[in-house]
């Protein structure tokens, strides 16, 4: 998880854990990423290095990212 203390902050890699800075440059600094901008909160879904779905807000969590866990895990709520 990344916390940073204000939005624009989420895109300085020393706000990132090492093992998760991979993240910032295949998505946050990609095309799709700059279009988003800093909206917050951000969910990044990502496995074995790739990443596999991203959302913004509190709907995208519960409307996109939640069905998308259930999903790739293949649990049920």
């Amino acid at each position: 998880m990344v916390h940073p203390a204000d939005a624009p902050l989420i895109l300085k890699e020393e706000h990132w854990p090492a093992d998760a800075r991979w993240v910032l440059t295949e998505f946050l600094m990609s095309e799709e990423g700059a279009q988003r901008g800093n909206r917050t909160p951000r969910f990044i879904l990502a496995q074995s290095d790739r990443i596999l779905f991203t959302t913004t807000g509190n709907a995208g969590w519960k409307e996109e990212m939640w069905p998308k866990l259930m999903e790739v895990t293949g649990t049920k709520a």
